[in-house]
Parts: C-alpha cells; sequence; structure tokens
C-alpha cells in the first residue's frame, strides 16, 4: 500500500467508495496518437460505476491551441470547468485513464495548481480496474453544476522564462520514452532540452500490472537515471506536459515536491535559437 500522503488511489480503496456523493470518478481516456483526442466511445462502452467522462482537450486545458501546445487554462477556464464537472469543496476526485496515468497525472496536476488538492489517481488506471474483475457499467453520469472556485498555486508550475533562469540548478526530468528524448538525427529540432536527464514514465510503473511502484523501487528508479532529484529541486519535462506528470505522481509518493515545465519540450523547441540535445538510444 502507498502511504497516506500518496496522490493515487488502489482500486480495492476506490471500489469501496463507489455510490459515495462526495468522491466523484473521472474518466479521462485519451490518446496522443495522431490526432490527439478523448476517446468517449471508450466510456460509453463501459467505465467505472458513477465515473462523468472528462474530455481532457476541453477542460482546464487552452483552448483554440493545438493539445500539443496548449497550457493549462486561466483562472476562468478552470471555474467554468470545476463547475461543469459538479466539483465542490471536500469532494474526494478519482481520475482514470488507460494511457499509463498520463491524461489523469495531467489534469490530477492541473486541479491541484488551481486550488483543489483532493485529487487522486487510480492506481493502475482503467486496465488495472479491469483485471481486477471490478464492477462496470455503461450508463452515462451527468453531474450537477460544482461550486469550487479556484485559486491559483504558482509552486507547481514554471513558465518559459522561469524555467530558462532555473534549469541549470535544477534537476530536469524529460519523463518522455527513450526514444522521442533520444530525438531523430534527420529531424534537427527533435530530442531534449540540454542537460536534462531522462526518467522514462515506463521506469516508474510496473510493466505487468501497469501500477506505480513501491517506494523502494520508484527511489532505485530515479537514482539510477537521475541521481540529483534527492537534493535539487526538481522540474519536470516532457514533449507537452502529460508525461512529466506520471514522474510528478511519482515523486509525490516519495514525498519530494517538484514542478512541472508546462511548456516542455514543445514550447522550448519553437525558438530555433534554442538548444536542442540529441543522444543515442539506450
Amino acid at each position: 500500500m502507498h502511504d497516506s500522503h500518496s496522490q493515487v488511489i488502489s482500486a480495492d480503496t476506490l471500489s469501496g467508495l463507489l455510490g459515495e456523493p462526495a468522491v466523484k470518478i473521472f474518466d479521462v481516456r485519451g490518446t496522443w496518437t495522431t490526432p490527439a483526442r478523448a476517446l468517449p466511445e471508450d466510456y460509453a462502452a463501459g467505465h467505472i460505476p458513477g465515473a462523468v467522462f472528462l474530455d481532457w482537450t476541453e477542460h482546464f486545458l487552452q483552448q483554440g491551441v493545438a493539445p500539443g501546445l496548449a497550457a493549462v487554462s486561466d483562472e476562468a477556464g478552470a471555474a467554468k470547468a470545476f463547475q461543469t464537472l459538479g466539483i465542490n469543496e471536500g469532494d474526494l476526485v478519482v481520475l482514470y485513464d488507460n494511457y499509463s496515468h498520463m491524461f489523469a497525472g495531467r489534469l490530477w496536476w492541473a486541479m491541484r495548481y488551481w486550488g483543489f488538492d483532493r485529487v487522486r489517481v487510480l492506481d493502475g488506471g482503467w486496465n488495472h480496474w479491469q483485471a481486477q474483475g471490478l464492477p462496470v457499467s455503461t450508463e452515462p453520469a451527468e453531474p450537477a453544476p460544482g461550486s469550487f472556485q479556484p485559486k491559483r498555486h504558482d509552486d507547481l508550475i514554471v513558465s518559459l522564462d522561469d524555467f530558462i533562469a532555473a534549469k541549470d540548478e535544477s534537476c530536469v526530468i524529460d519523463g518522455r520514452g527513450v526514444k522521442s528524448f533520444a530525438g531523430n538525427p534527420e529531424s534537427p529540432r527533435t530530442g531534449h532540452i540540454p542537460g536534462s536527464l531522462n526518467v522514462p514514465f515506463s521506469a516508474v510503473l510496473d510493466a505487468d500490472s501497469g501500477l506505480f511502484l513501491q517506494s523502494e523501487g520508484l527511489s532505485r528508479a530515479l537514482d539510477e537515471r537521475a541521481p540529483q532529484w534527492r537534493e535539487t529541486p526538481v522540474i519536470t519535462t516532457c514533449g507537452s506536459g502529460y508525461a512529466a506528470t506520471v514522474i510528478l505522481l511519482a515523486l509525490s509518493q516519495l514525498d519530494r515536491p517538484a514542478r512541472l515545465f508546462d511548456g516542455s519540450f514543445a514550447i522550448w523547441k519553437q525558438d530555433p535559437d534554442r538548444p536542442v540535445s540529441q543522444s543515442a538510444e539506450a
């Protein structure tokens, strides 16, 4: 079991909370494969009983911009999302996906950034829930309007300017897979931010179950790839601010605070004067 500070919730624990009025469950299944999109059809085919479908491209995300370049929503966007999704002060929010916790992690981070702390990610997501033979429903759930008022927590985010100022004194962890981090020599603006260290999101998850590793395994994965994580301020990054949140979730289980460079590599590489590094694949 993860400790009480943990930002993940087990399938067993959640199954005991089904039907509780103040427990709000959100299905945030989606994909980054082109085009990046939410998967309401997967929700319709079966979901955790009582879960509401949350389209990750619509809520807590800047609108009118391609998802890969969109920042976290502004205060008005966050207020509208909390209202639309039916989230109130004192609720326990649980998020799940089937994409290695990336969408759930992104929404977990965004809700916390906008001041809502009682939010957890379902460990192992939808796939683990199903593997455990837990209840599944096809009944859609429509929330009543929520009243939570957002309040920005700037200690969770790093802007581009802040990142440029802080990166050399920080442990910058890139949560993308090895190939994306390494880059393609034939595409000069691929690769990673110079000085960043690669802890692929898969390194903090059990390959068979999809669950987060226990604390010792998480510490080992970080020690092997980014040993500075213990003493140096940590900033996580990735392609667009999604895989990085899986690393934030892992760090939270070790009680290690860290901040997200929201723009990540997608924003970093926009300026041709900013250098990128490439590396041989591990």
